[in-house]
């Protein structure tokens, strides 16, 4: 299906209330397309949609669809049986995916796009940041809020788009960047992807997608990185944290809550960085960041400035506030290996604190194939405490349903963790006030739901 988006007129979104849906949404309407959507559920997003000027139905009607209607574009997490779309349908009205109308709003701009398991969001909010600061005025759809943004996205008048590249489905590969980041490539989606090949195979038919004029930045340490690398025609441009590689973070420590490094290309000194959010995986993304804004002609001391006043994104090892004496922190991590690195992190900067750990499984089928790894995660943690998996609509399968949150906090706990299982929220959040006395932070983690808990903690 050929779309032009020039004999576009109005563009209705089903699942506008997404963090990646809405940024498109929100930019669709300031280009001056007609806008419209609807959501499964009323949300803090589906309000911020709404403060545009843009109409937002809860929930999903048939009768929204009319032959007013030029174009849909859908959510990938929108079932084929969803009422608006088998209305679409009989109305003979194009259906686009989400992934599929962001091709089509950059393929006429330089896209800056970054992809990779974890880090997707806080690199692209880094970029985004040290874009605007140096005056370069992109456009932004970030998978998060950000504070510099006052939302998730931002339109620019220049050429630069910058923009999260999601793997899940393929999804990418509607896309065709100038300048692609890979932060990494740990097996992820198996509710998609068959195995590991399979996934790493999707990151090489993205990465060849990069015009030969292009930049390719890859994590210099990731062995899947360094092998798509290998077929992608673009110039590559590497980072690590040691070794022969374009960038180079040395000399890292943390010091007043900050983490300091130097980064080094070759034999020259290019910055010294300071970072206001922890971890050895935020030094990585700051990494991709700096090599990134580098290549596209950005002066050191710029970057260096910019970051050392990110200040991270929404969910994003994001201070909330108190319970009593406890700080409250959310993060988005749902993999094992962003679960432990944000533990970790947090421990580098509250070294001397005791720390609970909330983590609310994301999706069974995650939950069942990465178990062993989710159940090893969490030993730099005081105390841990695992509610009931968040259900994802459209994407789980019965059979997977023989795992739980209590078996994890069970496997936790049998690895030397002091882990108990919270039920579901309201319990969870009951527990928690009747233990968070004995903790100085809190680290509340997940994609799902989870969040809604650490409002109620602050406001309380």
């Amino acid at each position: 299906m050929v779309i032009n988006l020039n004999k576009v007129n109005k563009v209705y979104f089903i699942g506008i209330g997404g963090i990646g849906i809405s940024a498109a949404a929100g930019i669709a309407h300031v280009r001056h397309f007609l806008v419209e959507g609807s959501d499964a559920a009323e949300g803090e997003i589906v309000n911020d949609l709404r403060d545009h000027g843009i109409s937002v139905h809860v929930p999903h009607d048939a009768e929204n669809i009319t032959e007013k209607i030029s174009l849909i574009v859908r959510s990938v997490a929108v079932p084929d049986d969803n009422p608006e779309i088998i209305r679409a349908k009989e109305l003979n009205i194009p259906i686009i995916t989400y992934p599929q109308f962001l091709g089509l709003l950059t393929q006429d701009r330089y896209g800056v796009a970054v992809s990779g398991t974890d880090g997707k969001t806080t690199t692209t909010a880094m970029i985004a940041q040290i874009l605007i600061d140096a005056a370069y005025d992109p456009t932004v759809v970030l998978g998060s809020r950000a504070r510099f943004l006052e939302g998730n996205w931002r339109v620019g008048d220049s050429k630069y788009f910058v923009y999260e590249s999601d793997e899940y489905r393929r999804a990418f590969v509607s896309y065709s960047p100038y300048l692609a980041v890979i932060t990494n490539i740990n097996l992820d989606h198996l509710d998609y992807y068959k195995d590991e090949a399979d996934y790493v195979s999707a990151f090489a038919d993205y990465a060849v997608r990069i015009p030969a004029e292009g930049y390719l930045i890859i994590n210099g340490d990731d062995k899947n990185c360094l092998a798509v690398a290998e077929k992608c025609a673009a110039k590559i441009v590497a980072y690590a944290l040691g070794g022969d590689v374009d960038y180079v973070a040395r000399n890292i420590r943390v010091q007043n809550q900050k983490q300091i490094f130097e980064i080094w290309h070759g034999d020259k000194l290019e910055a010294e960085i300071e970072l206001l959010i922890p971890g050895r995986h935020n030094i990585y993304d700051a990494l991709a960041a700096f090599s990134a804004a580098r290549s596209l002609g950005i002066d050191a001391e710029q970057i260096r400035k910019s970051l050392a006043t990110f200040k991270g994104a929404w969910r994003r090892f994001d201070h909330l506030g108190k319970y009593g004496q406890a700080e409250i922190i959310a993060d988005y991590a749902h993999t094992p290996d962003a679960v432990q690195k944000t533990i970790a992190a947090a421990r580098e900067f509250y070294p001397q604190q005791k720390i609970l750990a909330v983590f609310q499984p994301h999706q069974y089928n995650r939950t069942k194939n990465f178990f062993d790894q989710f159940a090893a995660s969490f030993s730099a943690a005081d105390k841990v405490i695992i509610p009931d998996i968040y259900y994802v609509v459209g994407r789980e399968n019965p059979s997977d349903f023989d795992v739980s949150g209590e078996k994890l906090a069970i496997a936790i706990k049998n690895n030397g963790v002091d882990a108990v299982y919270g039920g579901d929220l309201s319990e969870c959040e009951i527990l928690i006030k009747k233990v968070v006395h004995e903790f100085d932070l809190v680290l509340v983690l997940g994609a799902g739901d989870i969040y809604e808990v650490a409002k109620k903690l602050i406001k309380d």
